[in-house]
């Protein structure tokens, strides 16, 4: 039997749901989308996202883990898959290599290191560009370190991109000065007699936002899931949806204390049913910053507050059932409401799709 069919925790996943979104992107866009299916595919599967989006006319596909190119190969997708950071493994980039992976050249080191390995193949690479995200890339000012990485020989340069840093910002200030250095760069490059190729910089939240950024093509990989930071101008569907088993109901009395720490103590008699969901599959999740920026942190805390006036709930039979004390790791308590609600029946609620712990059903 399937692992997924086991599960007392799964996403469903609507394939179709999938593809629509797909469709939208790329009618509204005019160019071609690089579909990007990192972090397995935003959570819901790098191999169903990427046939999802090939089915709506991407032929293009993106990742950011070089492992997981090779595990779209594995699965048969012939498409051109470019990898959107660089991989300095001698090993890793020979395999990458060998199945046709596009690779991205973050500087002079990592040009030489891929023309090394290609051991006189031609290796397929984009260039990565630094505009301001201050990840990868060379810097939009270094013309000269740029024209050496162009002068390598045994590559094959298809592409130069970069990557905006606050594109789902309310201004775009920031988003039009990293696409004039960008397009400084190139212009300059061209000057010189490179032939940059197809030039990429928008992600999901610019490409829909911001004409004026979409060059030669976009990358689009969280409006795959239509769960963007920003407002947009069209219409995705949310994709994913948890479905979680009761497993036990029981009756806590009044006084009885429920969870770690005993911090919930029960007012009335209280039927609770358990649930098979809790932080471990994003439910009630609340994500704190690493490093405390003031704005972070003010973000951070409104979201507790939020969650903590607005606690999460599962549905069932179109009755929102509240979180009886914390959110367990797994198995968390609701009130059962008078719903008649027993073990084997099944609770919906929306969590963090983006969290990792999760078996997939995908009708």
């Amino acid at each position: 039997m399937p692992e997924e069919l086991l599960s007392s925790c799964y996403l469903e996943v609507s394939r179709e749901d999938l593809a629509a979104n797909a469709r939208t992107v790329t009618e509204y866009v005019g160019v071609p989308v690089i579909g990007v299916v990192k972090c397995d595919g935003y959570g819901v599967s790098s191999t169903e996202a990427a046939r999802a989006w090939i089915s709506a006319g991407v032929t293009t596909l993106a990742v950011s883990d070089p492992a997981e190119a090779l595990v779209l190969r594995r699965a048969g997708l012939t498409q051109d898959i470019l990898v959107l950071a660089p991989a300095a493994d001698p090993e890793l980039v020979e395999a990458l290599i060998n199945e046709g992976i596009i690779l991205t050249v973050s500087g002079p080191e990592s040009a030489r290191l891929y023309a090394l390995q290609g051991e006189g193949r031609l290796v397929r690479v984009h260039v990565a560009v630094d505009t301001g995200m201050g990840r990868f890339g060379t810097r939009w000012t270094d013309l000269e370190e740029l024209l050496e990485i162009y002068r390598t020989p045994g590559l094959s340069f298809e592409g130069i991109f970069s990557h905006f840093a606050a594109s789902f910002e309310r201004g775009k200030q920031r988003t039009m000065e990293q696409l004039e250095r960008f397009l400084s760069l190139t212009s300059a490059l061209e000057q010189q007699g490179v032939r940059v190729g197809t030039r990429h910089i928008a992600n999901s939240c610019a490409a829909l936002r911001f004409p004026e950024t979409r060059l030669d093509a976009v990358r689009s990989g969280s409006a795959l899931v239509g769960r963007l930071l920003a407002s947009i101008p069209v219409q995705l569907r949310r994709v994913g949806v948890f479905k979680a088993s009761v497993v036990d109901r029981r009756t806590l009395r009044k006084g009885d204390a429920t969870g770690y720490g005993s911090v919930c103590a029960m007012k009335r008699n209280t039927e609770v049913a358990v649930v098979a969901i809790g932080r471990y599959n994003g439910f009630g999740l609340v994500k704190w910053p690493e490093r405390l920026r003031s704005l972070d942190l003010l973000r951070a805390v409104k979201q507790a507050v939020v969650l903590w006036r607005n606690p999460p709930v599962v549905h069932y039979q179109g009755r929102a059932l509240r979180v009886v004390g914390r959110v367990g790791t797994q198995y968390t308590l609701v009130e059962t409401g008078g719903t008649g609600i027993a073990p084997g029946d099944v609770v919906t609620t929306d969590a963090d799709v983006f969290f990792p712990n999760a078996h997939h059903r995908y009708i």
